[in-house]
């Protein structure tokens, strides 16, 4: 059964949350959870950028426009 975009959606807002460096604690979660009740009843085309836009005043969280921070990771080759 293939998720749907409220799934993917929300799963990709935590994720953006996260590696903003904020936590992801229950509060957050609700605010989260609000923003796309919000988002979802103007059926907005990008629902993350509807999300992210709500959440921005809320959270501190950086505009859209600026992407968390880039981290170095392996896809496990093994050592050089």
């Amino acid at each position: 059964m293939r998720a749907t975009t409220t799934e993917i959606t929300l799963r990709r807002v935590l994720a953006w949350l996260r590696w903003s460096g904020l936590d992801i604690t229950p509060q957050l979660q609700r605010q989260v959870l609000q923003a796309m009740t919000d988002a979802l009843a103007d059926n907005p085309p990008d629902l993350f950028g509807a999300c992210l836009g709500r959440l921005a005043a809320d959270t501190g969280l950086p505009p859209r426009a600026t992407a968390p921070a880039l981290s170095r990771g392996s896809i496990a080759y093994g050592d050089y």
